[in-house]
């Protein structure tokens, strides 16, 4: 997942932050990307790009990859950060099953705050410090990943081929895209067949800062069923179904939720018009367990979903939030697909509701 902070500025500056948000509007309006066509990329994005034209040191850009086991409940999680204005960069590999109550007790992770930023342009990079080897083997159609930590016995090697189109965000700068994910993984002398589904993301040219943000949970949620039905949309829970939150956020209105999305079905790829979200979390209020989900595209399809949970991890991009990694079960008009619902949360929500 790639959440990109919104601040106050000129609307360049939002364009550049990528949310396109009013601050003081954004807890009472419907948002403005809604509606709005999908966005278009060149080959160069899949390639690194220069920081924003702001020159901020919170200059930006993202690449996340992985892949799902579901029948383990297992979940790979592959992020890379790049910082280009203050030329340093993060990268991390995450695999865990089932339910976990702290990244440290993954079954395996390796993470880094701070390496060298790359000397090329991205489309062949080696991270020597995680023994980490990506290469786009073809612009927004194929990447082969390759990782080996031999002190701990993990090894995977795998190739993603796109089933879809990139999802472009209205606007450019970001785009998410489901994938046909197949190769072999070695999990501390286990070994695992890859041959699934997963979703990429990728945002550039923006500024990420890591203010304190006071907002409910806001929710990244991908999902594939087979090689012609996908979906991914960014929303939060609908004020009118009554969210577990309603009454630290009484400024939010009903019907508000939605950022944007898309839905890739029959060959078409729509934006997402309208979703109405709400979330249930565990015993220990912030952990998700279900989703239900009512949603349309521009093309007036509509569709119900319901989300089960089959493993969870906690992990901060950055401290002063903490997004909750969820592998997801996802049902709809009687298919089952599967992908990542990752609830970004902000200090307010696990500050009043944590128990």
């Amino acid at each position: 997942m790639t959440t990109d902070t919104q601040v106050k500025g000129t609307d360049k500056d939002k364009e550049e932050q990528g949310w396109w948000l009013d601050e003081d509007k954004h807890a009472k309006t419907k948002h403005s990307l809604i509606g709005l066509p999908l966005g278009t990329v060149v080959d160069a994005d899949e390639l690194l790009h220069p920081p924003v034209a702001s020159g901020h040191f919170a200059s930006s850009e993202t690449s996340y990859f992985g892949f799902s086991i579901p029948e383990h409940r297992l979940n790979c999680e592959i992020y890379l950060w790049y910082h280009p204005a203050l030329k340093v960069m993060s990268a991390s590999v995450l695999i865990w099953t089932g339910f976990k109550k702290t990244s440290l007790a993954a079954e395996y992770v390796n993470h880094h705050h701070f390496l060298p930023y790359p000397k090329n342009d991205g489309g062949d990079l080696h991270f020597e410090a995680l023994n980490l080897h990506v290469r786009v083997i073809d612009p927004f159609k194929s990447v082969q990943i390759d990782f080996e930590d031999r002190a701990q016995n993990v090894k995977f090697s795998y190739r993603q081929d796109a089933i879809m189109p990139p999802g472009v965000r209205p606007g450019g700068y970001h785009f998410t895209q489901a994938v046909k994910t197949q190769g072999e993984l070695n999990l501390r002398g286990t070994q695992y067949k890859i041959d699934g589904f997963f979703s990429r993301d990728r945002s550039w040219t923006q500024e990420r800062r890591e203010d304190p943000i006071v907002m409910p949970p806001l929710t990244w949620m991908v999902g594939v069923f087979d090689s012609g039905f996908a979906f991914h949309c960014l929303a939060m829970d609908d004020m009118a179904l009554k969210p577990s939150w309603a009454s630290a956020f009484p400024s939010m209105q009903p019907n508000a939720g939605l950022f944007w999305g898309y839905v890739w079905k029959d060959g078409e790829l729509a934006p997402v018009s309208m979703a109405r979200k709400l979330t249930t979390y565990d015993a220990d209020g912030i952990s998700p367990r279900h989703i239900e989900m009512d949603m349309a595209d521009a093309k007036g399809r509509h569709f119900t979903l319901r989300g089960e949970v089959q493993a969870r991890l906690p992990w901060q991009t950055w401290q002063n939030m903490n997004t909750i990694f969820c592998q997801t079960r996802w049902e709809c008009d009687g298919k089952v697909g599967f992908g990542d619902s990752q609830d970004v949360q902000f200090q307010e929500f696990p500050r009043l509701f944590a128990r």
